[in-house]
């Protein structure tokens, strides 16, 4: 049978470090972020496209919902590989220090 949920606490494969989690949080808030303006700006090039808003030409509208777009989809992937690309290096320097610093 499986083990009970007290004894998976007791293992050491995983051990939380607080300052990766805060830059882990920083970077899911920015995402969400980034995402939300991102269906605004799709919002109001809908709203500028559909002559809504009279003084400004009808073309912009295309060209905010463009970036709308981009802003909710490619944007969020870009950071987010980003930042993984950085943490995964990180991982490695310390490891290539360990492993310098080792017998």
């Amino acid at each position: 049978m499986s083990e009970p949920i007290d004894d998976l606490d007791e293992r050491d494969d995983y051990i939380p470090d607080p300052e990766k989690e805060k830059q882990a949080k920083a970077v899911h808030w920015l995402i969400s972020i980034i995402r939300l303006l991102g269906v605004v700006l799709v919002m109001l090039g809908l709203t500028i496209a559909l002559d809504k808003l009279p003084p400004v030409p009808g073309p912009a509208g295309y060209v905010l919902i463009i970036l709308g777009l981009a802003q909710m989809w490619v944007l969020p992937v870009w950071i987010i590989r980003k930042y993984i690309r950085a943490r995964v290096a990180e991982e490695e320097m310390a490891k290539a220090a360990e492993g310098a610093n080792g017998p």
